[in-house]
This record gives structure tokens, sequence and C-alpha cells, in this order.
């Protein structure tokens, strides 16, 4: 379960480099918080997800504070053309609407803006008198 959850934050993008130590953006002090081993830990994880191929490439970032602590770009962007994935690397996210979505209908419920129970009409009143489909042919998609 770890090891999934390590790597859904990396595909949303959250995620991590290492450098020498652990710093902040202007270089000279260590963010206080983070643990250099930590840190070294991630590097190693994603490390070895590229020696197994579970993932051809990653892009990984660590923020605390609103400060870069790890930012680190790994195996391949395109394997067949030998391309290395970049730090600026795009990726295509898939279906990401529903975890969007979800994050935000929540967000509006611990605002007390929204009741989860409510029924979708409320907010959407195209969908007040749903019509349900008895039958389909498939010869003809009636």
């Amino acid at each position: 379960m770890k090891k999934i959850l390590s790597y859904c934050l990396l595909y949303l993008g959250l995620g991590a480099t290492v450098f020498a130590q652990t710093i902040s953006p202007a270089g000279n002090s260590p963010v206080p918080g983070i643990s250099k081993d930590r840190i070294a830990k991630i590097d190693a994880m994603l490390e070895e997800a590229i020696k197994t191929e579970e993932v051809p490439g990653l892009v990984a970032m660590v923020v605390k504070d609103g400060k870069i602590v790890y930012h680190s770009a790994k195996g391949f962007a395109d394997v067949g053309e030998g391309k290395k994935m970049e730090k600026n690397s795009i990726f295509r996210i898939a279906s990401q609407t529903k975890a969007i979505t979800s994050t935000a209908i929540l967000m509006l419920f611990e605002e007390g803006k929204i009741q989860l129970d409510d029924p979708i009409s409320k907010y959407i009143p195209e969908f007040a008198n749903p019509q349900v489909l008895a039958s389909f042919r498939y010869a003809d998609s009636s």
C-alpha cells in the first residue's frame, strides 16, 4: 500500500531531487522539518522504480512551506527514442477529473457551502428529471 501511494503521489506530480544536503532555494541553509535521510529514501525509492522498470520515467518534487527541498527527473520521457525525462516534462494525466472534482466538492463541504446529501439538481437543474433507459437494441442502437 505504501508503495502504491508513493507512485500515486508521483503520478500526480507531487514527489521529489536529492541535493548533497537538503537546502533552501537560496542554497545556504537546511529547510527546517525536513530530514536528509527521508529525502535520500525518496530518491532511492525512485531510482529503484526506474531500475526495476516499474515506470519508464518520472519527475518528483517535495515542497515544504513554499520551499523546494527535492526536485528530480529520472528515466525516460520517450523510451523508444531514448529521450531523457526533464524536470519540466509534460505529462498526460488521463482521467484526473474525478479526483479533482471530488477534492473540490469536499472543500466546499468543509466550508459549509454544500451538503453531501443534497440532490445534484440543487446545483445542476438539468439533473432534476433524469430519464432512465428501459431498453436498448444493439442492432440499430435505438
